[in-house]
């Protein structure tokens, strides 16, 4: 793992007191609302501490600052870009792929030279570590921006319509493999037609009409790229590419799918067990689904919400997420959705309902959700049945029915067979994991055995 550090900007402490003098909060009020020290919050206005990433998050929430603190403070690794930032003449190290641009053409400045990286630097880039906390100021951005930004292209190849139609196509095509085979089969594919073909259109020459359109159909190719990743469990690099695509959607000025990336932030952050980000982020993803109009991303949004909360073991507040979710869901009208969250049915809301179920060590509840999750087409998204699969398993697991969660674990490793999924493999573990107290058993030693080499394989 590359050595991390932090780079604090040198205006963060005159700009956090300014905020905090603005708002009209002494130093000790303060540090009662994020729960820290006034010390500690008097040497951070004077340059004599610095602030984590999270720390400063905190302050802007508190402070209603817009994230303007949180985009003074960068955790560096050994894959860093040397940019200057805003009005600072001090240079500031970027991580490659963290920052979101100010502006949209640098924005592709910085989604290139990731897919880049990715492709030639290949063991640098892959080994950076997953920080949810990462994600809150580019969410913050994306949510305080304008989104009217006008993309031209002033390049040589003359780009239009079938070249974005094209774009969307093949991303298309790509997402239906990672449905049925996982993101370790399309990954590499993904990114090099995003540092091939895409970076040639983005290169290109057109009107803010037609760059809209492609900044939109690239930023879904790179979102792609992102979710692929992460089911791949490369979740550091993932991070970056979600961060890349938001950033791109702005530059579109597509909010619907802006909420859709924060919704798959969300998703990673609930995975990773960072209970409160994957929270936040849902919530920003349903504001901005709320927007637009776009009901099955507030619906989506919502259970995701209720699976941060799960995670953080509050389950009144999951219960509440949840029942919001399922209204949501109940009166959406799904004629306008866009294809992209074709998805989202019936059977994919009651699989995060038997998640949070899980999660919260309610297996008997779970089990009636698990079950239903499985009504779903089984051929085209392969790999969330076997998700279901091993989640109905969970479920009898923990109420103590144990022939039928190593029966119905053994359909989850068959269905695991083909499945480029490090995901796959983390749910197979976890439910071997949750028997291997009863391995005594004739049915749990016969789930062992078949589960070993799918868990032994890499």
């Amino acid at each position: 793992m590359p050595r991390r550090t932090l780079v604090v900007d040198p205006e963060f402490g005159r700009r956090l007191k300014g905020s905090r003098e603005q708002a009209g909060l002494s130093l000790r009020r303060l540090g009662q609302k994020i729960h820290c020290s006034h010390g500690y919050l008097w040497d951070l206005e004077a340059g004599t501490k610095r602030p984590s990433v999270a720390v400063a998050v905190l302050l802007d929430n508190a402070l209603c600052a817009g994230g303007e603190l949180s985009a003074l403070v960068r955790e560096v690794s050994a894959d860093t870009d040397v940019r200057p930032v805003g009005r600072v003449s001090d240079a500031v190290q970027v991580p490659v792929g963290l920052e979101f641009a100010p502006d949209w053409r640098y924005g592709i400045d910085v989604a290139v030279k990731l897919w880049q990286g990715d492709m030639q630097r290949r063991d640098l880039l892959h080994g950076v570590g997953f920080s949810a906390t990462v994600f809150l100021p580019p969410a913050m951005r994306w949510l305080m921006s304008p989104l009217d930004e006008r993309p031209t292209g002033r390049g040589e190849r003359l780009v239009g319509q079938p070249d974005v139609e094209t774009v969307r196509q093949i991303t298309s095509t790509y997402r239906t493999l990672d449905n049925q085979f996982g993101g370790g089969h399309v990954r590499n594919s993904v990114v090099r037609f995003l540092n091939g073909d895409a970076t040639d259109l983005l290169k290109g020459r057109y009107d803010p009409t037609t760059g809209r359109a492609l900044l939109s159909a690239v930023a879904e190719a790179t979102q792609l790229a992102g979710w692929a990743s992460y089911d791949a469990g490369m979740d550091g690099l993932a991070q970056r590419y979600m961060i890349q695509a938001l950033r791109l959607a702005g530059g579109a000025g597509d909010r619907a799918l802006g909420a859709e990336i924060l919704a798959a932030m969300s998703h990673q952050a609930a995975y990773k067990r960072a209970a409160a980000e994957a929270v936040d982020l849902a919530r920003a993803a349903g504001r901005a689904a709320s927007e637009v109009g776009v009901e099955a991303i507030q619906a989506e949004s919502a259970v995701l919400e209720a699976q941060g909360h799960a995670a953080g073991g509050e389950e009144a507040a999951c219960a509440a997420a949840l029942d919001r979710a399922e209204k949501i869901f109940d009166k959406a009208d799904r004629s306008s959705d866009p294809q992209w969250i074709g998805y989202f049915d019936e059977a994919y809301l009651a699989a995060k309902f038997g998640h949070c179920f899980v999660t919260l060590g309610r297996g008997d509840i779970a089990q009636r959700f698990a079950t239903r999750s499985l009504d779903m087409d089984g051929k085209n998204y392969a790999r969330g049945r076997q998700f279901n699969l091993a989640l109905l398993a969970a479920a009898h697991a923990q109420v103590g029915d144990l022939e039928e969660a190593s029966r119905v674990g053994i359909q989850a490793v068959d269905a695991a067979e083909g499945l480029r999924s490090s995901r796959a493999r983390d749910y197979l573990a976890d439910l071997a994991d949750r028997l291997a107290k009863h391995a005594g058993l004739p049915a749990v030693r016969d789930f062992t055995d078949r589960a070993r080499p799918v868990l032994s394989a890499s």
